[in-house]
Protein backbone atom coordinates (compact mmCIF):
# COMPACT_ATOMS: atom_id res chain seq x y z
CA UNK A 1 0.00 0.00 0.00
CA UNK A 2 2.46 4.97 2.75
CA UNK A 3 4.42 6.47 7.15
CA UNK A 4 3.41 7.31 9.56
CA UNK A 5 -8.24 9.60 23.06
CA UNK A 6 -10.91 7.75 21.33
CA UNK A 7 -9.80 5.04 19.89
CA UNK A 8 -10.70 2.31 22.87
CA UNK A 9 -13.02 0.27 21.89
CA UNK A 10 -16.63 1.61 21.98
CA UNK A 11 -19.05 -0.50 24.24
CA UNK A 12 -22.01 1.19 23.70
CA UNK A 13 -21.41 1.72 20.15
CA UNK A 14 -20.87 -2.07 20.08
CA UNK A 15 -24.43 -2.32 21.69
CA UNK A 16 -26.29 -0.14 19.54
CA UNK A 17 -24.75 -2.39 16.36
CA UNK A 18 -26.51 -5.51 17.85
CA UNK A 19 -29.38 -3.79 18.28
CA UNK A 20 -29.76 -2.57 15.04
CA UNK A 21 -28.50 -6.59 13.96
CA UNK A 22 -31.67 -7.74 15.09
CA UNK A 23 -34.14 -5.72 13.12
CA UNK A 24 -33.19 -5.23 9.30
CA UNK A 25 -32.79 -1.90 7.44
CA UNK A 26 -35.76 0.01 6.43
CA UNK A 27 -36.01 0.61 2.45
CA UNK A 28 -36.65 4.65 3.15
CA UNK A 29 -33.39 4.81 4.42
CA UNK A 30 -31.62 3.33 1.91
CA UNK A 31 -30.11 4.18 -1.37
CA UNK A 32 -32.63 3.99 -4.38
CA UNK A 33 -30.47 1.53 -5.77
CA UNK A 34 -30.04 -0.98 -2.36
CA UNK A 35 -32.59 -3.25 -2.34
CA UNK A 36 -32.83 -5.26 1.01
CA UNK A 37 -34.21 -8.10 -0.72
CA UNK A 38 -31.32 -8.10 -2.80
CA UNK A 39 -28.75 -10.63 -1.59
CA UNK A 40 -25.99 -8.50 -3.68
CA UNK A 41 -26.98 -5.46 -3.23
CA UNK A 42 -24.47 -4.79 -0.22
CA UNK A 43 -21.56 -7.03 -2.67
CA UNK A 44 -22.10 -4.32 -5.36
CA UNK A 45 -22.09 -1.34 -3.00
CA UNK A 46 -18.78 -2.28 -1.56
CA UNK A 47 -17.17 -3.04 -4.67
CA UNK A 48 -18.46 0.76 -6.25
CA UNK A 49 -17.11 2.27 -2.59
CA UNK A 50 -13.84 0.56 -3.08
CA UNK A 51 -13.69 2.14 -6.39
CA UNK A 52 -14.31 5.56 -5.23
CA UNK A 53 -11.39 5.08 -2.53
CA UNK A 54 -9.34 3.99 -5.15
CA UNK A 55 -10.20 7.40 -7.02
CA UNK A 56 -9.34 9.49 -3.89
CA UNK A 57 -12.88 10.00 -3.38
CA UNK A 58 -13.08 8.18 -0.02
CA UNK A 59 -15.90 10.71 1.28
CA UNK A 60 -18.03 9.18 -1.33
CA UNK A 61 -16.79 5.81 -0.69
CA UNK A 62 -17.82 5.77 2.45
CA UNK A 63 -21.09 6.98 1.78
CA UNK A 64 -21.88 3.07 -0.40
CA UNK A 65 -20.06 1.58 2.78
CA UNK A 66 -22.51 2.89 5.08
CA UNK A 67 -25.17 2.23 3.42
CA UNK A 68 -24.03 -1.78 3.10
CA UNK A 69 -23.96 -1.63 6.42
CA UNK A 70 -27.24 -0.76 6.68
CA UNK A 71 -28.06 -3.63 5.07
CA UNK A 72 -25.45 -5.98 6.33
CA UNK A 73 -25.11 -4.70 10.42
CA UNK A 74 -23.12 -7.69 11.02
CA UNK A 75 -20.74 -7.75 8.03
CA UNK A 76 -17.12 -7.30 9.49
CA UNK A 77 -15.92 -6.59 5.57
CA UNK A 78 -18.44 -3.64 5.78
CA UNK A 79 -16.50 -2.12 8.92
CA UNK A 80 -13.01 -2.56 7.59
CA UNK A 81 -13.53 -1.34 4.75
CA UNK A 82 -15.25 1.72 6.70
CA UNK A 83 -12.02 2.15 8.59
CA UNK A 84 -9.69 2.08 5.48
CA UNK A 85 -12.10 4.98 4.01
CA UNK A 86 -11.70 7.08 7.08
CA UNK A 87 -8.01 6.03 7.66
CA UNK A 88 -7.66 7.41 4.11
CA UNK A 89 -9.28 10.66 5.03
CA UNK A 90 -6.89 10.67 8.21
CA UNK A 91 -9.57 10.16 11.06
CA UNK A 92 -7.46 7.47 12.32
CA UNK A 93 -9.50 7.61 16.04
CA UNK A 94 -12.84 6.83 13.59
CA UNK A 95 -10.80 4.15 11.64
CA UNK A 96 -9.80 2.49 14.95
CA UNK A 97 -13.58 2.49 15.88
CA UNK A 98 -14.91 0.82 12.55
CA UNK A 99 -11.59 -1.83 13.18
CA UNK A 100 -12.77 -2.63 16.72
CA UNK A 101 -16.74 -2.87 14.97
CA UNK A 102 -15.12 -5.25 12.34
CA UNK A 103 -12.90 -7.68 15.14
CA UNK A 104 -15.58 -7.74 17.41
CA UNK A 105 -17.79 -9.76 14.99
CA UNK A 106 -14.79 -11.65 13.46
CA UNK A 107 -11.88 -11.64 16.15
CA UNK A 108 -9.13 -13.50 13.68
CA UNK A 109 -9.46 -10.98 10.74
CA UNK A 110 -6.16 -10.37 10.38
CA UNK A 111 -6.80 -7.39 7.49
CA UNK A 112 -8.77 -5.43 9.92
CA UNK A 113 -5.76 -5.97 12.74
CA UNK A 114 -3.51 -4.87 10.30
CA UNK A 115 -5.39 -1.99 9.62
CA UNK A 116 -6.00 -0.57 12.97
CA UNK A 117 -2.45 -0.68 13.47
CA UNK A 118 -1.83 1.93 10.87
CA UNK A 119 -4.82 3.80 12.48
CA UNK A 120 -3.09 3.87 15.78
CA UNK A 121 0.18 4.73 14.24
CA UNK A 122 -1.84 7.56 13.18
CA UNK A 123 -2.06 8.28 16.27
CA UNK A 124 0.70 8.32 17.57
CA UNK A 125 -0.37 5.32 19.47
CA UNK A 126 2.90 2.41 18.57
CA UNK A 127 2.97 0.35 21.17
CA UNK A 128 -0.70 -0.68 20.12
CA UNK A 129 0.56 -0.69 16.62
CA UNK A 130 3.19 -2.64 17.24
CA UNK A 131 0.87 -4.83 18.97
CA UNK A 132 -1.30 -5.54 16.22
CA UNK A 133 1.45 -6.17 13.65
CA UNK A 134 2.87 -8.82 15.59
CA UNK A 135 -0.09 -10.53 16.47
CA UNK A 136 -1.13 -10.46 12.22
CA UNK A 137 2.14 -12.08 11.55
CA UNK A 138 1.09 -14.85 14.04
CA UNK A 139 -1.04 -15.66 12.02
CA UNK A 140 0.74 -18.19 9.01
CA UNK A 141 -2.49 -17.95 6.78
CA UNK A 142 -2.06 -14.04 6.08
CA UNK A 143 -1.66 -13.71 2.32
CA UNK A 144 -0.74 -9.83 2.98
CA UNK A 145 2.63 -11.05 5.33
CA UNK A 146 5.17 -8.38 3.55
CA UNK A 147 2.89 -5.65 3.87
CA UNK A 148 2.78 -6.32 7.62
CA UNK A 149 6.47 -6.00 7.45
CA UNK A 150 6.84 -3.24 5.86
CA UNK A 151 4.43 -1.62 8.38
CA UNK A 152 6.28 -3.10 11.22
CA UNK A 153 9.31 -1.68 9.34
CA UNK A 154 8.30 1.94 9.23
CA UNK A 155 7.10 1.73 12.48
CA UNK A 156 10.74 1.30 13.76
CA UNK A 157 12.19 3.44 11.31
CA UNK A 158 9.88 6.03 12.59
CA UNK A 159 11.01 5.34 16.38
CA UNK A 160 14.86 5.16 15.30
CA UNK A 161 15.37 1.58 16.04
CA UNK A 162 17.35 0.99 12.76
CA UNK A 163 18.17 -2.81 12.93
CA UNK A 164 14.88 -3.97 13.40
CA UNK A 165 13.58 -1.48 10.72
CA UNK A 166 15.82 -2.92 8.56
CA UNK A 167 15.32 -6.51 9.77
CA UNK A 168 11.61 -6.20 8.59
CA UNK A 169 11.94 -4.38 5.54
CA UNK A 170 14.18 -6.60 3.98
CA UNK A 171 11.60 -9.19 4.43
CA UNK A 172 8.88 -6.64 2.71
CA UNK A 173 11.42 -5.23 -0.34
CA UNK A 174 10.67 -8.59 -2.05
CA UNK A 175 8.79 -8.62 -5.98
CA UNK A 176 5.56 -9.14 -4.08
CA UNK A 177 5.93 -6.34 -1.39
CA UNK A 178 5.50 -2.66 -1.52
CA UNK A 179 7.64 -0.33 -3.27
CA UNK A 180 8.04 1.55 -0.88
CA UNK A 181 10.12 -0.63 1.06
CA UNK A 182 13.19 -0.42 -1.57
CA UNK A 183 13.02 2.94 -0.49
CA UNK A 184 13.01 3.18 3.38
CA UNK A 185 15.09 -0.55 2.75
CA UNK A 186 17.79 1.61 1.01
CA UNK A 187 17.62 5.00 3.34
CA UNK A 188 18.09 2.68 6.56
CA UNK A 189 21.27 0.45 4.58
CA UNK A 190 23.09 4.16 4.38
CA UNK A 191 22.06 5.20 8.10
CA UNK A 192 23.62 1.52 9.39
CA UNK A 193 26.74 2.83 6.85
CA UNK A 194 26.10 -0.31 4.44
CA UNK A 195 26.54 1.48 0.75
CA UNK A 196 26.40 -1.83 -1.08
CA UNK A 197 23.14 -2.96 0.34
CA UNK A 198 21.81 0.62 0.05
CA UNK A 199 22.06 0.40 -3.93
CA UNK A 200 20.77 -3.06 -4.53
CA UNK A 201 17.41 -1.79 -2.28
CA UNK A 202 17.34 1.22 -4.36
CA UNK A 203 18.24 -0.81 -8.43
CA UNK A 204 15.73 -3.30 -7.03
CA UNK A 205 13.10 -0.99 -6.25
CA UNK A 206 13.94 0.98 -9.44
CA UNK A 207 13.34 -2.42 -11.33
CA UNK A 208 9.96 -2.85 -9.67
CA UNK A 209 8.87 0.57 -10.68
CA UNK A 210 11.03 2.00 -13.27
CA UNK A 211 8.82 5.57 -13.03
CA UNK A 212 9.22 5.91 -9.41
CA UNK A 213 11.96 9.18 -9.66
CA UNK A 214 12.18 9.39 -5.64
CA UNK A 215 14.15 5.88 -5.80
CA UNK A 216 15.97 6.96 -8.66
CA UNK A 217 17.19 10.05 -6.95
CA UNK A 218 18.22 8.11 -3.87
CA UNK A 219 20.70 6.05 -6.18
CA UNK A 220 22.06 8.82 -7.87
CA UNK A 221 23.17 10.72 -4.80
CA UNK A 222 23.89 7.90 -3.08
CA UNK A 223 27.00 7.43 -6.66
CA UNK A 224 27.11 11.08 -6.36
CA UNK A 225 28.63 10.53 -2.75
CA UNK A 226 30.51 7.07 -3.83
CA UNK A 227 32.64 9.53 -6.36
CA UNK A 228 30.96 7.17 -9.12
CA UNK A 229 29.86 10.93 -10.76
CA UNK A 230 29.85 9.43 -14.47
CA UNK A 231 26.93 6.87 -13.05
CA UNK A 232 25.13 9.33 -10.82
CA UNK A 233 25.23 11.54 -13.77
CA UNK A 234 23.32 8.73 -16.10
CA UNK A 235 20.87 8.40 -13.53
CA UNK A 236 19.75 12.05 -12.86
CA UNK A 237 19.67 12.41 -17.21
CA UNK A 238 16.97 9.45 -16.42
CA UNK A 239 15.20 11.19 -13.74
CA UNK A 240 15.09 14.36 -16.26
CA UNK A 241 13.72 12.47 -19.08
CA UNK A 242 11.41 10.43 -17.16
CA UNK A 243 9.81 13.03 -15.18
CA UNK A 244 10.78 16.58 -16.45
CA UNK A 245 8.55 18.75 -14.52
CA UNK A 246 8.96 16.47 -10.90
CA UNK A 247 10.62 18.47 -7.65
CA UNK A 248 13.12 14.98 -8.46
CA UNK A 249 13.64 16.69 -11.93
CA UNK A 250 14.70 20.09 -10.81
CA UNK A 251 17.32 18.43 -8.46
CA UNK A 252 19.00 16.39 -10.81
CA UNK A 253 19.60 19.06 -13.29
CA UNK A 254 21.15 21.13 -10.70
CA UNK A 255 23.48 18.07 -10.38
CA UNK A 256 24.08 17.70 -14.27
CA UNK A 257 24.18 21.41 -15.41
Amino acid sequence: MPRFAGWMLRLAALAALAACASSGPKASTLAPDADPADPLAATRLMQQGQALVAEGRAAEGLEKYRVAQRLQPRNPTIYNLIGVAELRQRHPAKAVEAFNQALALAPEYSDARNNRGAAYVQLGQFAQAETDYVAVLGDSTYASRTSVFFNLGSLYLSRGNMSAAEENLRRAAVPSGPTEAFLLLGQVDETLGRPALAETAYREGMAKAPERVDIALALAKLLDAAGRADEAREVYRRIVSLAPNSPEAQQARARVE
